[in-house]
């Protein structure tokens, strides 16, 4: 995180803190468009697979769990800002679970940080400025980058 300034960690933090108080419907938000805009990513939710239509998907009480779980881990993440040993071993836990546990290969990780980015845009509206939306494309091209090098690492020990 040492390439974030403290602009951008207070672009994040100001944004985040908004997102991160309601992480039920923000994470389900996220998980609904997740589904919406790439039906592929269902395959890897056992429980989300026979859900299909938006009013199922908007009902299900696993998918509102999820998208809170989301919410809750990258509140982790944006809490840690300034200890980036601490924000790696947030991302070398969850590259491990995802590689062993879930089978989620790690571009999925770029998808959901990029739709993250378009549905903040798109509710924000002008107070989403480009100052901002550049600090989270930094920010999630940093997790991003360690999580991918913490998959070839685990992926490599299997």
């Amino acid at each position: 995180m040492s390439e974030l300034t403290e602009a951008d960690k207070a672009n994040i933090r100001v944004v985040w803190e908004k997102l991160a108080a309601d992480p039920e419907g923000n994470g389900r938000t996220v998980v609904l468009r997740l589904f919406t805009d790439y039906p592929e990513t269902k395959k890897y939710f056992q429980h989300f697979k026979n859900i299909s239509t938006q009013e199922e998907m908007q009902k299900s009480a696993q998918i509102k769990r999820h998208g809170k779980a989301v919410m809750n881990k990258l509140t982790s993440i944006f809490e840690k800002l300034d200890d980036w040993a601490a924000v790696c071993t947030i991302l070398d836990t969850m590259a491990e679970r995802h590689v062993h546990k879930h089978k989620v290969e790690v571009y999925n990780f770029q998808i959901i940080f990029n739709l993250i980015v378009m549905i903040m845009g798109e509710s924000l509206g002008s107070s989403f400025t480009p100052e901002i939306r550049e600090s989270w494309v930094k920010t999630f091209n940093i997790i991003y980058d360690h999580l991918e090098d913490s998959y070839k690492k685990y992926e490599a020990a299997s």
